[in-house]
């Protein structure tokens, strides 16, 4: 028997519909505008119960969009997601405070107790719900952490472009270092998107788009029926070991990597 699979970071995206447009959109927002919906409910939970499948523990079950709140049926996600409350220590939701959350989700989200965490992007005057959900979460004791970005004190220094999909020339060193010190990697962060499962973000959505080939050994496609379990969680094992396709034309997120105000609208 294979050693347990323990991420850090299990990211769902459930919706790339939002309510900002957002030119520096790490997920690729505007370029997506009009061209996607919501992933139906029953996917959404299908892919939960097939990525448990291959994951044992995950430290964050996280969603992210999109804007979450935009939708009122997600809380059957969240209700569903509680099935596997041992399998991970938090439930963590990110929001850009533009939409409240619905009464459904806030009756849900209120089971979990300390092991959740709504996460607000403080986009300043894009942000126009920011009080208001505030005082919603502290009324319903709905644990939360707001994240700053405006002004000249922004969260790790504001937003990276990393818009471009060409490949930046970079030598094999140069990516191989780029990776080693990739902060994305050393973070764990991975990413599921109506099926596909892969160690970074960019990689994931710029495929979506038809921007980039990912290489087979930096993706899961959870309906794979040519690949058993046991070699699908042996690839999820060692996604961040190399290099992705994707490294070829990213940015990087550097501590040295150029930083720009976040949430300038398109």
């Amino acid at each position: 028997m294979s050693e347990p699979l323990i991420l850090r970071r299990l990211a769902i995206i459930p919706t790339l519909v939002c309510t900002l447009n957002c030119k520096l959109c790490s997920n690729y927002i505007p370029l997506f505008k009009g061209h996607v919906k919501h992933v139906p409910v029953e996917e959404i939970i299908q892919d939960i119960d097939k990525i448990f499948e291959l994951v044992d523990y995950t430290e964050w079950l996280q969603f992210v969009g999109g804007e979450l709140f935009m939708r009122k049926d997600l809380w059957q996600i969240y209700e569903h997601s509680f099935n596997y409350k041992d399998r991970f220590d938090k439930l963590i939701l990110i929001t850009n405070a533009t939409v409240l959350p619905c009464e459904k989700d806030i009756e849900v989200l209120k089971k979990y107790g300390d092991h959740l965490q709504i996460q607000i992007s403080d986009y300043g005057k894009y942000s126009y719900q920011l009080e208001e959900m505030v005082q919603l979460f502290q009324t319903e004791q709905i644990p939360y952490l707001i994240k700053r970005y405006h002004g000249d004190m922004q969260h790790y220094g504001g937003w990276v472009d990393n818009t471009h999909f060409e490949d930046r020339g970079k030598s094999e060193a140069e990516i191989i270092e780029q990776h080693k010190n990739c902060g994305q990697v050393k973070m764990r962060n991975f990413h599921l998107y109506r099926g596909k499962f892969q160690g970074c973000a960019r990689s994931l959505l710029a495929t979506e788009l038809g921007r980039i080939t990912p290489a087979e050994r930096d993706y899961v496609d959870l309906y794979d029926g040519t690949k058993t379990n046991e070699e699908k969680r042996e690839i999820i094992r060692h996604f961040n070991d190399l290099p992705r396709v994707s490294c070829r034309s990213c940015v990087s997120f550097l501590e040295t990597t150029v930083r720009y105000h976040a949430a300038e609208q398109v």
